[in-house]
């Protein structure tokens, strides 16, 4: 470190703030989040935050970055395209549901899935694998995309236990519902 300068305090990078704000939403949900809580949380004065984050929709968009930028790792790997979709389906259910509060934020708003993502890039390479026609394919990817997410939606508010039951709702729902696709898939596919 050069003489006279100061350490770099983690706290207040922009990662340390989002990492923060994390936790809070988690724990508390979206609604509990605010500026004062999450300078208190960090320890310092709530002005400070503002270097770095524009204002609380700046800050949960940036939540929403950071969860997605989770889809990077996500690659399909080997088998048909079936088998490819329903593990793409899978780990977008998992990323989802390891932070509840945050994702029914990110379905309410009309960007948590975006076009220049890894999923999105994945999901239309198996989708070009099934035999889609070029011309099919990110159409059929952004429907495939919002279904999925509704989905999800309807599994973290509760709404699928309610409908399908108890007990394994949630797991038998969404295991149905991606068979369901996947057939939908290979129908279009044969057309």
């Amino acid at each position: 470190m050069a003489e006279g300068a100061k350490p770099v305090d983690q706290r207040l990078t922009k990662d340390g703030i989002l990492q923060a704000a994390l936790r809070i939403v988690d724990a508390e949900g979206v609604e509990s989040l605010s500026m004062r809580k999450l300078a208190a949380d960090l320890g310092v004065n709530p002005m400070s935050i503002y270097h770095h984050v524009e204002n609380k929709a700046a800050l949960l968009d940036g939540l929403t970055r950071l969860i997605t930028r989770g889809a990077e790792h996500i690659e399909v790997g080997e088998g048909t395209w079936q088998e490819q979709l329903r593990r793409l389906a899978y780990e977008f259910r998992e990323l989802s549901l390891a932070h509840r509060n945050l994702i029914r934020y990110a379905f309410a708003t009309d960007d948590v899935i975006r076009r220049d993502g890894p999923m999105w890039r994945t999901l239309c390479t198996v989708l070009r694998s099934a035999g889609l026609a070029e011309s099919e394919v990110e159409r059929t990817g952004a429907v495939l995309a919002v279904l999925v997410g509704g989905l999800l939606h309807t599994e973290v508010n509760g709404t699928m236990r309610r409908l399908v039951g108890d007990g394994e709702a949630d797991d038998t729902g969404f295991a149905l519902a991606v068979e369901l696709l996947i057939d939908g898939v290979a129908a279009r596919a044969l057309n």
